[in-house]
């Protein structure tokens, strides 16, 4: 029941990381100008940007309520480091709540450019990190010793979490185009002309995805070569291929909805899964239950 309420609790928070995805690329998130309720009530108008940014309310609240299962059942049956990993994810997620409703509540329209920016990584930086948490508490189960695959995912899951951040500057700095629709040149240079802040946070967005890229692939064909299981290395490359050609897409397309929709999921999941794998290197599995301990003694 425990594994089933943690597994549970990282899949909806997934959901709800791309749903957030959806709200803001929709320009949804201020469709309900009130909070808690949507329009006063909690059966707002059949409008799409609303109930989109309800939906997204509806969905936090779910994902809260499995978070503090979570929680509640780790404290029942564990101590030490599961403890420490699902409490973090709850008191995170009530950051997350409460700073969300000041800002319907103040009418974030007025949070323009710099303070925007802020507000938009501090949400996504509250959610990664919860996602994060709530992947290695369901790694820390007992059970058996985790397997180490190198420390090639560590790394990776390292510069992806950069690329996540850098990409928050890009999409809400308005910087996704900064480089025109061309592809792989910018403005049709190599390397183009640093004069603007788009520009060059563009430009280090597709450095650090090409370093990524090359990353995955050397390690796969290494792996390969060698004999070793390669299911891992296949299915991390696939992810990356994936959201660089979603990457791409969006800039031939001049930044098609569903692509940014895509991209953000593909994303969130890969970066979900480098954690995962990244696990015998950040946590173990915890040795026994309180209800163990007390049977042994």
């Amino acid at each position: 029941m425990i594994k089933a309420v943690i597994g549970a609790s990282v899949v909806v928070v997934y959901i709800l990381m791309v749903m957030g995805n959806v709200v803001t690329t929709t320009g949804s998130g201020l469709a309900c100008p009130d909070w808690p309720l949507c329009h006063g009530t909690v059966a707002p108008p059949l409008e799409i940007s609303i109930w989109f940014e309800w939906g997204h309310r509806l969905l936090g609240g779910t994902a809260g309520l499995l978070v503090l299962s979570s929680a509640i059942v780790v404290w029942l049956n564990f101590t030490g480091r599961l403890r420490w990993l699902t409490s973090s994810a709850l008191g995170l997620l009530v950051v997350g709540v409460i700073f969300g409703g000041i800002i319907v509540l103040i009418e974030a329209p007025m949070l323009k450019e710099t303070l925007h920016l802020l507000i938009i990584s501090f949400h996504i930086l509250l959610a990664t990190i919860i996602f994060a948490l709530m992947i290695l508490a369901y790694r820390s189960l007992p059970g058996p010793a985790l397997e180490e695959d190198g420390k090639f995912y560590l790394y990776m899951f390292g510069l992806v979490f950069l690329q996540v951040m850098i990409g928050i500057f890009v999409r809400y700095g308005k910087a996704g185009l900064a480089c025109g629709p061309d592809f792989p040149l910018c403005m049709g240079y190599l390397i183009p002309p640093f004069n603007t802040f788009e520009v060059t946070i563009h430009y280090v967005h597709r450095l650090v995805a090409t370093a990524i890229f090359f990353y995955a692939l050397w390690h796969m064909i290494d792996v390969i070569k060698k004999g070793y299981d390669s299911k891992k290395a296949i299915i991390t490359f696939a992810l990356i291929l994936t959201q660089a050609s979603f990457g791409i897409a969006l800039v031939l397309t001049g930044m098609f909805l569903p692509f940014i929709i895509l991209h953000g999921a593909n994303g969130f999941l890969l970066l979900g899964w480098l954690v995962y794998r990244s696990a015998p290197y950040l946590v173990s599995a915890e040795p026994a239950t309180i209800t163990d301990e007390l049977e042994i003694a």
